[in-house]
């Protein structure tokens, strides 16, 4: 079953914004659904809450397995029904990934998703466990979802509170996020095992099993096309934590190019 929802919620018209207003509203398309996660909630989170800071108007894909006449979450294995068309990012400025779909190896499908923001120029949000989204696919197949990110990672620590570290604040994203961010609750830290030449990380967290600084937040650039990711976001006291949605609001400005003024 696919849920489908539109949302028109248009924020930032007001005084005291956080953000400038631009010429109109950013078309968004949030894909969502999967496992091991409340997306029913998240949905509503991020889309109200990133509204909230900045003028965007919500079509929300969020997809749900019938099992015994019961709608639950859809399986790792799941194939989002967004992603049915060629065409499927067209029409939107945006797409925010919010989904968990780990198993799923559909070659066509990920050639599908890749092209649409290459060859579209759509840029892309990759929230917490889209990290982990289709990495058991083939690598050639899975690389296009990896060079959109711009890392790979494949497991996560057990759920801990996390101490985050700006390392880029100058960077438009990070400005205003905390130079030490303390997570509301556990959360799970996301292990990179490769970051892209292309990618810059703006924060980290310190890893004590590995004993190293692990990037959490990070922005990505493919050819013209910017992609901003951050693996935190599991529960969602971390998604409504004011800082959490004024990271993600600023990072999905700057792939549209909203942060510096643009007009897009």
């Amino acid at each position: 079953m696919r849920v489908l929802t539109q949302f028109f919620l248009i924020g930032a018209l007001f005084a005291g914004s956080l953000f400038a207003e631009p010429a109109r509203p950013l078309r968004a398309l949030m894909i969502t659904g999967g496992c091991c996660h409340d997306y029913s909630n998240q949905k509503r989170i991020l889309s109200e809450g990133i509204s909230a800071r900045a003028p965007v108007e919500w079509t929300i894909v969020h997809d749900v397995e019938m099992v015994d006449g019961k709608d639950v979450a859809a399986s790792r294995e799941h194939l989002s029904t967004a992603y049915a068309k060629d065409n499927w990012a067209e029409g939107y400025d945006v797409v925010v990934h919010n989904e968990c779909y780990g198993a799923m190896k559909d070659s066509a499908t990920l050639k599908r998703i890749a092209k649409a923001h290459t060859e579209g120029n759509v840029p892309a949000v990759f929230l917490h466990c889209a990290m982990h989204s289709y990495r058991m696919a083939a690598d050639e197949d899975a690389n296009l979802w990896r060079e959109l990110i711009g890392a790979k990672s494949m497991y996560h620590e057990p759920g801990a509170v996390l101490t985050v570290k700006t390392a880029e604040g100058t960077h438009p994203v990070m400005r205003g996020f905390p130079a030490e961010f303390t997570t509301p609750e556990k959360d799970e830290l996301y292990i990179l095992e490769k970051v892209y030449d292309s990618a810059t990380v703006l924060a980290h967290s310190y890893t004590e099993k590995l004993k190293v600084q692990n990037p959490v937040i990070w922005v990505n650039t493919v050819g013209k096309l910017r992609t901003f990711s951050t693996s935190l976001g599991h529960t969602n006291a971390v998604m409504a934590a004011p800082e959490y949605l004024d990271l993600v609001t600023r990072g999905l400005l700057w792939t549209c190019g909203r942060l510096e003024g643009g007009t897009k």
